[in-house]
C-alpha cells in the first residue's frame, strides 16, 4: 500500500511540475519616471501578488537587463519604444513584460502600467490610476494584477492593427512631455477597448518620421500615417494633436487608413486645463472604436470612401471599416479556444475493467491546446479465471490534446467541440484470491479521443497499450466547463 501511494504522489507531483511549466512567463521592468527607486519596489510588489504568482512564472532580471535599465533610467525616457520593451523580454526569456511609468500631468499624478507581448511587438492591455501619494500604489496593485492577467489571455489575432503615432502639437500650451502622457493614456484606452491589435511607438516607427520629416517638409498628417503605418506593416494608423481655436483649445484624433492615407474616423474634444485629458481621452477612445451609432452620438465624423474606390481588402478589415454595413457572422471568441474543464464520467473496456468511474479535468495554457489530468477507478472482473474472489485498478494519467470549438452559436461563443491527445498513465491493480494478493504495475500510453456536447455532455474513446497488450476505454459522462 505504501508503494502504491508513493506512486500516486510522484506521479501527481511529475504531473503539477508539468502544468507549471505551461505558466506564460513574465518579466516586470521597474516603473520609470520616478528617480528615488520608488519605481523598483513597486515592481517587486507587483511580482509578489498572489494572482500574478498563479498565472505567471515571474523571471527575475539578469544583469544585462539592470544594465539597460539603468541607461534608460539615466534617459529618464522610460519604457515607451517597444522595441526596448521587447529586447528586455527576450534578454528575459519572458513571453510577456510589464512596464510601468509614473508620470505627472498638471496637477495630477499618474501611474500607467502596459504589457507587451514579446513576440509581437503588441501591447496587450494598459492601465492608468491617479494617485496622491506614492504610498497608495500599494493598494492598486492586486487590480492591476488582475487586468493584467486579463490581457495576457486575450487573443487578438482576427484583430485590424492599429499604430498609435506620436502626439502632434499645435498648440504652444502643451510641453513635449504632457503630449508623451496624453499618448500613453490614449493607447491605454484604445488597447482596452478590444477593437484593434495595438502597435504602440517603435524605433522603426521613429526612424521613419524622422526620415519623413528630413525629407519632406511641411509633410501631411495623411503622409506620416503612410510611412508610420508601412513601417510597422500596420493597417490603420492612430493620429492625435492638441489644437486650438481662438480661446478655445481642443484634443483631435483620427484613424487613418495606412493603404492611402484616407480618413475612417475622427473626433475632438475641448478642454479648458490639461488634467482635463485623463477623462477625455478615454471618451475619444470609445467613440473612434465604436459603430457609427456611437459616433454620432458623440459628434465624431466618418468619411467612407466610394465604392469604387475601394480596392479588395481582408475580410477582419472590411469588418473594421464598415462594422454596421452588412450583417456579419462574429469570429469565435478567444475563450471558445480554450478548454477549462471539471469533469466525471462512466464507462468500461469491454473486459477488466468492466465499470471505469473517472474524474479528471484540463487546464488550456494556449489557444486551442490543453492538458488533461485523471484518475480512473477500475471494478467488477471480467474474464475466465473463476478463481479471482476480488478485483479493483487505480489508473492516474496525464494527457496533452488540441480542442476544436464548435462553431454554432452567431454571438461567437462556441458550443462544446472536438479533442484528441495523447499521453500516459500508470495502472495499479488489485486482484483477490482466496490464498492471496497479485499486485499488478503496469506504465501504459494513450491515445484518446472525443466530443464535447452543449458544454456539459463528454462522450470519448482512449486506447491505452504497453506495447505487449492494448485496451480500450468508451465513456461517457459530465463536464463543467469554466468560462
Amino acid at each position: 500500500m505504501k508503494k502504491r501511494l508513493c506512486f500516486l504522489l510522484m506521479f501527481f507531483s511529475i504531473g503539477l511540475a508539468v502544468f507549471a511549466q505551461t505558466r506564460p512567463r513574465l518579466g516586470i521592468l521597474p516603473f520609470a519616471g520616478n528617480v528615488s527607486g520608488d519605481g523598483d519596489t513597486i515592481a517587486t510588489l507587483l511580482s509578489f501578488q498572489s494572482d500574478i504568482m498563479n498565472a505567471f512564472t515571474v523571471v527575475p532580471r539578469t544583469g544585462a537587463v539592470n544594465a539597460l535599465v539603468a541607461e534608460q533610467q539615466f534617459q529618464m525616457s522610460g519604457y515607451t519604444d517597444s522595441d526596448t520593451i521587447s529586447r528586455l523580454g527576450r534578454l528575459l526569456n519572458a513571453d510577456f513584460v510589464v512596464s510601468g511609468h509614473i508620470r505627472r500631468l498638471g496637477n495630477r499624478n499618474l501611474v500607467i502600467t502596459t504589457i507587451v507581448n514579446v513576440e509581437t511587438f503588441e501591447q496587450v492591455a494598459g492601465d492608468f490610476r491617479q494617485y496622491r501619494n506614492i504610498e497608495e500604489i500599494q493598494r492598486m496593485l492586486p487590480d492591476i494584477a488582475s487586468v493584467i492577467i486579463s490581457a495576457s489571455r486575450r487573443d487578438s489575432t482576427d484583430l485590424p492593427s492599429l499604430a498609435i503615432a506620436p502626439f502632434h502639437i499645435a498648440s504652444g500650451e502643451i510641453n513635449v512631455q504632457d503630449a508623451e502622457v496624453l499618448a500613453q493614456i490614449l493607447a491605454v484606452e484604445i488597447v482596452n477597448t478590444g477593437r484593434y491589435a495595438v502597435l504602440p511607438r517603435t524605433s522603426t516607427m521613429q526612424a521613419a518620421l524622422d526620415e519623413l520629416q528630413f525629407q519632406l517638409t511641411g509633410a501631411t498628417v495623411e503622409d506620416e500615417a503612410k510611412a508610420l503605418g508601412q513601417a510597422v506593416n500596420a493597417d490603420y494608423v492612430l493620429s492625435a494633436e492638441v489644437r486650438s481655436l481662438g480661446r478655445l483649445n481642443m484634443f483631435t484624433a483620427s484613424i487613418l487608413h495606412v493603404e492611402d492615407g484616407s480618413l475612417l474616423a475622427g473626433g475632438f474634444r475641448n478642454y479648458q486645463a490639461i488634467t482635463d485629458g485623463i477623462s477625455l481621452m478615454a471618451e475619444l477612445a470609445g467613440s473612434l472604436a465604436g459603430g457609427e451609432n456611437a459616433m454620432a452620438a458623440a459628434g465624431v465624423v466618418t468619411q467612407p470612401r466610394p465604392a469604387r474606390e475601394r480596392p479588395a481588402r481582408e475580410p477582419r478589415e472590411q469588418l473594421a471599416r464598415e462594422p454596421r454595413e452588412r450583417p456579419v457572422r462574429k469570429p469565435l471568441e478567444a475563450e471558445a479556444y480554450r478548454l477549462h474543464t471539471l469533469g466525471v464520467s462512466a464507462g468500461t473496456s469491454f473486459a477488466t475493467p468492466a465499470l471505469i468511474g473517472t474524474i479528471h479535468g484540463t487546464f488550456s495554457p494556449f489557444r486551442s491546446m490543453f492538458l488533461e489530468a485523471g484518475l480512473d477507478l477500475g471494478l467488477i472482473y471480467r474474464g475466465a479465471n473463476d478463481s479471482v474472489d476480488g478485483y479493483y485498478s487505480l489508473y492516474p494519467f496525464i494527457h496533452a490534446g488540441y480542442f476544436l470549438p464548435f462553431a454554432t452559436r452567431a454571438e461567437g461563443r462556441g458550443a462544446g467541440g472536438f479533442y484528441i491527445g495523447a499521453g500516459a498513465g500508470f495502472m495499479l491493480a488489485d486482484y483477490s484470491f482466496s490464498d492471496n494478493t497479485v499486485d499488478i504495475h503496469i506504465f501504459a500510453l494513450n491515445l484518446t479521443a472525443g466530443i464535447i456536447i452543449r458544454d456539459f455532455l463528454n462522450i470519448s474513446y482512449t486506447l491505452r497499450t504497453n506495447f505487449e497488450g492494448a485496451s480500450n476505454k468508451i465513456a461517457v459522462g459530465y463536464v463543467f466547463r469554466f468560462r
